[in-house]
């Protein structure tokens, strides 16, 4: 509601109610008065009035899931209290942060990643402060197929053992670079080496790989960095 300040973690009773019946009657009557020319309205106000209710939609079911996600957090960690960290400015930071990167996207699978990068925070497990904050400008510059790609070469080996693709003493020569690699456990990635290439050159250039080029030989060790690897455990669910 106008005026309201936003209750970060409010009771499940008192966290964002709906706009009532005369929000909804003034919002359309501005809309309509925008969209009549020479009565004041403009291209800037009509968007406005479409846009920023998407806007404040998405931000209102973002804090509804992160309420509920630490409500969850509260009752299986013995000893944490979402009470102790509402004080806490560096991960009162990580909100802001993870709060403009969900906003952006309607993926709910980044959303839980940023959800639980927060968890983390809270729980004191996520890395030192600067870095987290670089881990949170990652993710949100990151696409989900950057994190597919990085996952491969954390776990891509195992994966492809677990699914009768990879024998070390009986190679299968179809796997001799990344690209035929990747396009073995993920087959939506086949012939789009260009599009490969853009994703694996991101993750070297951030520190998370050693790896730029899908036609590097595969397998070449362990090509994800400690920072990959931090990364990857940051975005996990600490209760999972």
């Amino acid at each position: 509601m106008p005026g309201q300040p936003v209750k970060l973690f409010a009771s499940r009773a008192e966290r964002y109610p709906e706009p009532d019946g005369a929000d909804i009657v003034q919002g359309g009557a501005r809309t309509l008065l925008a969209a009549i020319p020479l009565i004041g309205g403009s291209i800037t106000e009509a968007l406005s009035m479409v846009l920023a209710p998407a806007v404040v939609r998405r931000r209102d079911e973002w804090f509804r899931e992160l309420g509920d996600a630490l409500d969850r957090l509260e009752q299986k960690v013995e000893g944490f209290k979402v009470e102790e960290i509402a004080d806490n400015e560096p991960f009162i930071t990580a909100v802001i942060q993870a709060t403009r990167a969900a906003t952006a996207t309607h993926r709910p699978e980044k959303r839980a990643m940023l959800r639980n990068a927060l968890l983390n925070s809270a729980l004191g497990r996520g890395p030192a402060e600067e870095l987290q904050e670089f881990f949170f400008a990652s993710l949100d510059a990151l696409s989900l197929n950057h994190i597919r790609i990085l996952k491969f070469y954390w776990k891509g080996i195992a994966e492809l053992s677990k699914a009768g693709k990879w024998n070390p003493v009986s190679l299968n020569y179809a796997l001799t670079n990344y690209a035929g690699a990747i396009g073995e456990l993920y087959p939506d990635m086949r012939g789009q080496e260009d599009y490969l290439l853009c994703l694996m050159t991101d993750l070297k250039s951030r520190g998370f790989s050693t790896v730029s080029r899908p036609a590097d030989g595969f397998p070449q060790g362990q090509v994800i960095t400690n920072a990959g690897i931090q990364f990857l455990q940051f975005i996990l669910d600490p209760t999972g």
